[in-house]
């Protein structure tokens, strides 16, 4: 089992729920499969992790903590309030609680950096004890993980081991996050001491090698091999090393280098849905292409528009392309080769009756779609219902019946051994029929109303029935008097806020914003509304730019 712990860098655009225009490169994660827990991490007391990141961990079956951080003096005197009395514990245990009920994410780290005075320890192990059960009276399986940083005693004092000092906390909640500057007998001696819970015990792998095992960047797999040889968990932290020393022109590549690195060591995960929607995005492109054609040529970064990505270990060597897309802003591609085969994904899709699955991909006159099942069966999809060619993308539609109850298990696709171009994916669906509406019918226009806040921005408030169509999402761009168009950002709220829009006083200079409402499903245009606003095209962004 792992976490990914956060640092600051990966939080600098991720906050913006709607997603932000971004000119410069920027730091992104999509290895959800190599993970299990994600922690959104920051140096503030309380820290909840954004929409945008809950949603999409646990797309990907991920648990995502918060944290709870005391630090240096100010973190002294907050735990000595803290720790007053069992009323104050009891207030700030139901808060946190009621935090991680109200934005649905799953637990905390908690990391106590700094002393606590003897009298308020037995007090502050009663508030890791009341945080958990609190947590799991919410959600059985939520997680509170205690940071090897305080010891019973009192002191400030990182063990970098599990032992008499820190067990006691670890006794009362769900693991232990070791710091990072642990020899190889410490873990030996922390296994023995944890017992049958020795995968609740996570070492603590700093990737900028701050005194840690291996000496981290490329080399964090040294670290990460050892805490899975030795049956441990791993906590990495501070990915963010991948973006902050390296070129980050060079980002994809080093953090495939790096990845690849660490697979290894972690374990398969299954993707476990009622249905599977892809267009192979990591949640960034350069420009963004609706079937195939480039709509919008401003880059972006949206985690709402990240979309589910190869997760079969050891095997694949595929490449994220931002230089094309059939959907949103990227495809994958990969060399053929004379294997003729290449798997896709790791999964349990549930299928009663009947399914219909969408393949497009291009370089390649075909492609057969391998499904295997839970009852030991696999089926290769020789023939389509139906293919088009969508500006050079190639799309094959499928009616699948199967006449009895099984999972679909794993997805691989088989192509000409003989055949030795780049192959192109850019979208796959595969969607019981009782999981999604065949028949979208016409809707009433998008927007309810339109409120004018002080600030001069816009916020567009959406009709109701949206959320009938819960597998979804809006896209809002901007089209110029030139027919151009940039892409301002997505939604799956009821609301979108446009940021930092000046007024202008000559109603003749205006924007027309273009307001598409798309199934996930299908990728079908549900609506579309046109709406004109005396505002300048180069006064509109997406995102708050305000202490960015």
């Amino acid at each position: 089992m792992s976490i990914l712990v956060s640092d600051l860098l990966c939080r600098l655009n991720c906050r913006h729920i709607q997603g932000c225009q971004s000119y410069e490169p920027c730091y992104r994660f999509f290895r959800w499969h190599l993970i299990d827990i994600f922690v959104y991490f920051s140096h503030e007391l309380v820290t909840i992790p954004p929409l945008v990141w809950i949603d999409c961990a646990h797309k990907n079956g991920v648990q995502i903590l918060g944290t709870f951080i005391t630090e240096f003096d100010a973190g002294k005197e907050i735990c000595r309030q803290l720790l007053a009395s069992d009323d104050n514990v009891d207030r700030a245990v139901d808060a946190l609680a009621l935090l991680m009920a109200w934005y649905n994410f799953d637990g905390y780290l908690l990391n106590i950096e700094n002393p606590i005075e003897p009298e308020y320890v037995k007090r502050l192990l009663s508030f890791v004890a009341k945080l958990k059960l609190a947590c799991e009276k919410i959600d059985p399986n939520s997680l509170v993980i205690w940071y090897d940083s305080v010891t019973i005693h009192g002191e400030l004092k990182w063990q970098n081991q599990l032992n008499e000092l820190n067990e006691p906390f670890f006794n009362v909640c769900d693991g232990i996050f070791l710091n990072y500057t642990w020899k190889i007998e410490k873990l030996l001696q922390s296994k023995i001491n944890a017992g049958e819970r020795c995968r609740d015990v996570f070492v603590g792998i700093d990737v900028f090698g701050r005194g840690c095992f291996g000496g981290g960047g490329f080399n964090t797999c040294e670290a990460m091999s050892v805490s899975y040889t030795n049956d441990l968990s791993a906590a990495i932290f501070a990915p963010g090393w991948l973006f902050e020393t390296l070129d980050t022109n060079e980002f994809i590549e080093n953090d495939r280098k790096f990845w690849n690195l660490l697979e290894p060591y972690t374990s398969q995960r299954v993707l476990h849905m009622k249905s599977l929607t892809t267009f192979f995005s990591d949640g960034f492109g350069k420009e963004f292409f609706i079937h195939g054609v480039n709509l919008a040529r401003n880059s972006w970064y949206n985690l709402s528009l990240q979309s589910y990505l190869p997760n079969v270990l050891s095997e694949n060597k595929w490449l994220i392309n931002h230089d094309d897309a059939y959907f949103g802003g990227s495809c994958i591609e990969f060399k053929a080769d004379a294997n003729g085969y290449f798997k896709l994904f790791k999964c349990l899709i549930p299928i009663e009756s009947i399914c219909d699955i969408t393949l497009v991909f291009k370089h390649i006159a075909d492609i057969v779609l391998e499904l295997k099942f839970d009852n030991g069966k696999h089926m290769r999809l020789e023939k389509s219902d139906k293919e088009l060619i969508v500006h050079n993308w190639k799309r094959k539609t499928y009616r699948l019946v199967i006449n009895e109850h099984v999972s679909i298990t794993d997805i691989s696709i088989h192509y000409d051994e003989n055949i030795h171009s780049t192959i192109k994916l850019g979208y796959l669906s595969i969607h019981p029929i009782e999981s999604h509406c065949l028949k979208i019918e016409p809707l009433p226009p998008l927007i309810q109303s339109i409120e004018q806040t002080s600030n001069s921005s816009i916020i567009l408030h959406f009709v109701d029935s949206i959320h009938e169509q819960p597998s979804s999402i809006i896209l809002v761009f901007v089209r110029d008097q030139f027919e151009q168009y940039s892409f301002l950002g997505a939604t799956r709220q009821s609301y979108f806020v446009i940021f930092q829009s000046e007024t202008i006083n000559n109603k003749q200079d205006y924007s027309m914003l273009v307001i598409r409402h798309y199934s996930f499903d299908s990728l079908v245009l549900i609506n579309e509304q046109i709406l004109k606003i005396p505002m300048a095209f180069n006064c509109l962004q997406g995102f708050c730019s305000k202490n960015s």
